[in-house]
């Protein structure tokens, strides 16, 4: 199990929003501390992935469960 450092519960927002509240929490964030955000659109999933791929952050773990779509991110 990954230990997360910040939680960001997005589940309420619309894209592109939690896109960017994710961009804005990493940026509060220290290198190597991880952000575990929380959506319900699965709208945000492909916007999440690109946003991953695109910045200096990594994937450590993407999942679906009853909080609803779960990505646990470092920042790098």
């Amino acid at each position: 199990m990954i230990i997360h450092d910040v939680v960001l519960d997005a589940t309420q927002e619309d894209c592109p929003l939690p896109t960017i509240l994710t961009k804005n929490t990493l940026d509060t964030m220290l290198v190597g501390q991880i952000l575990k955000l929380i959506t319900s659109k699965e709208g945000t999933i492909r916007n999440i992935r690109t946003f991953i791929t695109n910045n200096p952050c990594e994937l450590m773990e993407e999942t679906t469960n009853e909080e609803g779509f779960v990505f646990l991110i470092k920042k790098l």
